[in-house]
């Protein structure tokens, strides 16, 4: 292929049918096979009807069995890197096919749906143009530990988000990750109660959080990974986790922490 791939330093090796699945992979560049290829990655063993949505939304690309079938091949360290890498092709294309892109992942991505739906969905907006630009850091810019309360409840409803998924689909696990994760900020009597945010008050939380100071973001990240990590059996993440933690990592234009990085192979795209 013509990018390098770097597997994982943990978790399953690559294998040569998945090697060559992305060999194929990044070979398509045309608008239809990357869209068959984006919806193809947002497909689901849990939710069987999205197949025949997908099949709609690429019934004039010939190619598009070829890619789904290839698609399967990806393994839970490449799927994600592929996603992120297609969005930003995609990303490159005309306004119009951006949008038909976005019309056609919202009938996949209908309900019912998945907790890490959403956040593929806000990943698909922001790479199509549509975020709110993060504010410049200035010299003023508050120590991570001393947040103002706007961006204290800013963390807890897109943590309250996150902890459907992190570190497990646990609900007991995820509320007990939620009251680590917050305890960096507030003492538990101060902290609001777990509930899951709608959709409106997620989008609301993710704009507060980008618009953040670019050292304050990372912090806030590597608070959630060191929190998954100490609450998880065997101080391990499971793939669910993982990717809600980095698709969280891509929202906030921050760098993952190691211990994240380290469970997902490195494609370069070049």
């Amino acid at each position: 292929m013509t990018g390098k791939v770097t597997p994982a330093l943990s978790g399953p090796s690559l294998t040569v049918r998945e090697v060559e699945a992305m060999d194929r992979i990044d070979r398509v560049r045309g608008i239809g096979g990357m869209k068959a290829a984006l919806l193809a990655l947002m497909l689901s063993p849990a939710l069987p009807g999205r197949l025949r949505i997908w099949q709609e939304e690429t019934a004039v690309v010939p190619e598009a069995e070829a890619i789904r079938a290839d698609v399967d091949l990806l393994g839970p360290t490449t799927r994600l890197p592929w996603f992120e890498l297609l969005l930003a092709r995609m990303g490159a294309s005309p306004l119009p096919d951006r949008q038909a892109m976005l019309r056609s992942a919202r009938r996949v991505l209908g309900p019912p749906g998945l907790p890490i739906d959403r956040l593929m969905w806000l990943a698909m907006r922001r790479h199509f143009g549509e975020h709110v630009p993060t504010r410049a850091h200035g010299p003023n810019d508050p120590e991570i530990s001393r947040l103002v309360i706007a961006d204290v409840l800013h963390v807890a409803h897109f943590t309250a988000h996150l902890a459907r998924m992190v570190p497990s689909s646990d609900p007991a696990a995820g509320q007990a990750w939620y009251q680590v994760v917050m305890s960096r900020w507030l003492k538990p009597a101060e902290t609001p109660p777990w509930q899951r945010p709608d959709v409106d008050a997620l989008v609301h939380a993710l704009n507060g959080l980008q618009a953040m100071s670019w050292m304050q973001r990372p912090q806030v990240v590597r608070t959630w990974v060191a929190a998954a990590l100490q609450t998880s059996q065997g101080r391990l993440l499971d793939n669910g986790a993982a990717d809600a933690l980095r698709l969280s990592s891509l929202l906030l234009d921050s760098p993952m922490p190691p211990d994240l990085a380290r469970l997902y192979a490195e494609i370069d795209p070049d």
